[in-house]
């Protein structure tokens, strides 16, 4: 559940359902998605939310991944800790737990105005139970016991030690039951009296500006407390607990409020706040060892190609060795039916203006984005060009192998080698989010129209180089040139292979474009990417309108065939103008422009560095 998926249809279905009901659908979900084979790679993929290794931490002898926790209101049964593991969360706290659970059923109320969740009952959960789950975990768990008998809680205690990386308790004699290998943080309630004790750490609930004012109390009392303070509902939250001397600010409604990726968005925002290079690398023949160089280059060269293919498309339509393979000239073509070029023009034009589309994509991904380190970006381009190239072997279902395109791919397959098994560039951060905005609500919706428009791309690819190896004609093709597919394969043989080329070559070209849009889209979407709006609105403009234009110069306007075309192109558009003001417009942010942190992540000096320990590479995942 990302957040263009979730802001924009999920969260308002789930919340008629019931809050609890819906919660307990979506952890069951994520659990049983994270036991399956290939179900975490499949959280990775849709979200990309895991944090940054320059975030990692110390938490007295364990490490965190990142400075971001996650309250026990999600998943207080931990049933799918390595799932939320996923959505970047440093830290998961379950519970509350004691020796025998309870069934009772939260009445959840969420105010999304007030940004607040409220319950007059919470569940319990069994010591049984919550061990069976954790043993499974592979993240930092915090355990919030409920049990208020000492000897329950030292039981307690033992039994889920091996997985706990700290406990959390409500009461002073709690407090002391639980000593012992783990840190023991004492829960406090910042809407009540918030006066400083001697504990080693608190777990500080409650409305968010009066957590933060209890944060500052117990920072000023010890500067060595271990604090961890709740109520994050958006980055600028985390960034002024974390400021306020808190270790670590932990997620719980914020997660229902504002979204699944919550959690990366606090990360990205904190990340933008350590030491980073001001400027990419420039271009250079240095940076030929680059992999940003080799992608750029391979959208160059996809983009000249497709220049080079429109202008042929447009005048001879077939070279000599097209007709030397097929054993027709040009004009034999023509008299064998007049509509037969136009019907081959259509379809050059159409796979020349995908390729300058494409061209255009690769070239933005690997300057804007692989150049500035950008994980997902590399991907992109790597995954894209993969599938388009390999699709070349669909010649094997429709029989003509054409050497010039076998040439064109051998030399542009290396680039993408090239830039696979090449080193990236130093990560740069992207743009923080502090708060949620209109235009960011509004680019949600254009966020999702354009993953809608890549997967209807990468469909429509598939489907034209099934029919271009199978029946290479479908209806409106045959009614356009006034024959019958059997009509056409009588004339000569080799024919209808030489159009089923043409047709595979832009389902593959399809294919590559749709994966390209795609996921760009799911996970290059960031306030200020203005070069990605850009990209999209020049490449996909240019293949809708070399679609659209062709036919109707050819006359070729069955209003079944175009409609899809139609259709994308006002989709695009739409998509466009709901993304422009998040993804183009400028805006000052140097009202919420956070202080510089060069050490770490609390200015009051917190134990939590999120250096890199001396000697390791810190692992990017998303930037």
């Amino acid at each position: 559940m990302p957040d263009w998926s979730y802001r924009t249809i999920l969260r308002p279905l789930m919340l008629a359902m019931g809050a609890e009901r819906s919660r307990r659908l979506a952890v069951r979900t994520l659990g049983r998605l994270a036991r399956v084979p290939f179900g975490p790679a499949a959280i990775d993929f849709l979200g990309h939310m895991r944090a940054d290794g320059k975030l990692r931490m110390r938490f007295g002898a364990r490490e965190l991944p990142g400075p971001i926790a996650l309250g026990a209101l999600i998943d207080p049964r931990g049933e799918c800790v390595n799932a939320f593991a996923r959505f970047g969360a440093g830290l998961i706290e379950v519970g509350p737990v004691a020796e025998r659970g309870t069934e009772v059923v939260p009445d959840w109320r969420v105010d999304l105005g007030g940004r607040t969740i409220t319950s007059a009952a919470t569940t319990v959960v069994g010591v049984d139970e919550l061990e069976a789950n954790l043993k499974r975990a592979a993240v930092p768990v915090a355990v919030r016991i409920a049990e208020r008998d000492p000897a329950a809680v030292r039981r307690i205690v033992r039994r889920l030690q091996d997985y706990a990386a700290v406990f959390v308790v409500e009461t002073a004699e709690q407090l002391a039951a639980a000593e012992g290998t783990r840190p023991v943080l004492l829960a406090v309630n910042a809407d009540g009296p918030c006066a400083p004790s001697r504990v080693s750490g608190v777990w500080i609930r409650g409305e968010l500006a009066r957590v933060e004012a209890c944060v500052r109390a117990f920072r000023a009392e010890d500067p060595e407390m271990l604090i961890i303070a709740a109520g994050v509902v958006e980055p600028e939250d985390a960034r002024g607990l974390l400021d306020a001397g808190a270790n670590v600010a932990a997620v719980d409604a914020g997660l229902v409020i504002s979204g699944p990726g919550l959690i990366k968005r606090c990360n990205e925002a904190l990340l933008s706040t350590l030491p980073h290079e001001e400027e990419p690398e420039p271009f250079s023949l240095e940076a030929a060892r680059r992999a940003w160089f080799w992608a750029l280059f391979l959208g160059i060269g996809m983009f000249a190609g497709g220049l080079l293919a429109i202008v042929i498309a447009s005048t001879r339509v077939v070279l000599p060795y097209d007709e030397s393979l097929c054993g027709m000239t040009r004009g034999q073509l023509a008299a064998l039916n007049p509509r037969l070029l136009p019907f081959m023009a259509h379809d050059r034009v159409s796979l020349a203006g995908t390729m300058l589309s494409i061209g255009i994509f690769y070239a933005a991904l690997g300057w804007f984005g692989v150049r500035r380190g950008a994980h997902w970006a590399h991907v992109t381009v790597i995954v894209s060009s993969a599938v388009g190239f390999f699709s070349f072997f669909s010649f094997l279902g429709f029989g003509y192998f054409d050497p010039f395109h076998a040439f064109v791919t051998a030399i542009l397959t290396q680039f993408t080698l090239l830039c696979m098994v090449l080193p990236r560039s130093a990560p740069l951060p992207p743009q923080p989010e502090w708060r949620e905005s209109a235009a960011w609500r509004r680019g949600l919706w254009g966020q999702l129209l354009f993953i809608f428009l890549g997967v209807g791309l990468t469909g429509a690819g598939l489907v034209m180089t099934l029919i271009a190896c199978t029946w290479v004609f479908v209806d409106t093709d045959l009614a356009y040139m006034r024959t019958t597919a059997a009509q056409l394969r009588l004339s000569y043989e080799r024919l209808v292979p030489l159009v089923a080329h043409d047709r595979a070559s832009l389902g593959g070209m399809l294919i590559a474009n749709g994966i390209t849009v795609w996921l760009s889209a799911q996970w290059g979407f960031r306030a200020g990417a203005r070069w990605l709006w850009l990209a999209l609105a020049w490449g996909g403009n240019i293949a809708f309108a070399s679609a659209v234009a062709v036919h109707v110069v050819v006359g070729y306007g069955a209003p079944l065939h175009l409609l899809p075309a139609f259709a994308g192109w006002v989709l695009w558009n739409v998509a466009l103008a709901l993304s422009r003001e998040w993804l183009a417009e400028t805006r000052n942010d140097s009202a919420t422009m956070p202080v510089e942190i060069p050490q770490t992540l609390s200015v009051a000096g917190g134990p939590f560095s999120v250096n890199p320990r001396p000697g390791e590479t810190a692992q990017t995942t998303d930037n």
